[in-house]
């Protein structure tokens, strides 16, 4: 399949395959991605990433396959993907706290290989990429109705603001905001 992979070099490659799913897993078709200021600071160096690596994290698709113990997400589901890895079925999770899994920071997931060598996943989504493979918490299921291109932004752009606003800023209802500027955070 067609991505466009990092290896000290973009290239767009059409020799990218990826692995069989694990029993908490989806293989999801992507239909649109954003680019985030998170993918062009691999590029630049900002950010160091092992390669070769499948970029891309804000996406959305249709799920084509599902792992044997995958329960919320069916085959035909429009989802918007998370960078947020977690296993969805240890203790953290169940307690609501899925940054507290093991699976969620700093393990690189690599369910690709670009002409038989293992590739990354950026960001736990690589979904500049035809088919990506996620869990199973990644994927997130939408109206079929909202159209793709806008929920790809979801994953990150809208969620990285609103959770900003939210959490640190706490406006009250009936309150104004100014926004000045835009970019990475």
């Amino acid at each position: 399949m067609k991505a466009v992979v990092w290896t000290g070099e973009l290239e767009v490659r059409d020799d990218v395959e990826v692995r069989d799913l694990r029993p908490n897993e989806v293989r999801v078709r992507i239909h649109a991605a954003g680019l985030c200021h998170s993918d062009v600071s691999v590029v630049n160096g900002t950010i160091p990433f092992p390669t070769p690596v499948v970029m891309g994290h804000e996406g959305a698709g249709i799920v084509e396959e599902i792992g044997s113990s995958v329960r919320k997400v069916a085959v035909g589901d429009h989802v918007v993907l998370t960078t947020l890895g977690n296993c969805g079925m240890c203790d953290a999770c169940d307690r609501g706290q899925p940054t507290h899994c093991r699976d969620t920071a700093g393990k690189l997931k690599a369910p690709f290989t670009v002409a038989g060598e293992r590739a990354f996943q950026f960001a736990n989504a690589g979904v500049f990429a035809e088919h990506t493979v996620v869990t199973e918490t990644q994927a997130v299921v939408i109206d079929p109705e909202v159209p793709l291109a806008s929920a790809s932004l979801i994953g990150c752009a809208v969620l990285t603001g609103t959770g900003a606003v939210l959490n640190r800023a706490k406006p009250r209802p009936g309150t104004s905001a100014l926004v000045i500027g835009i970019g990475g955070i």
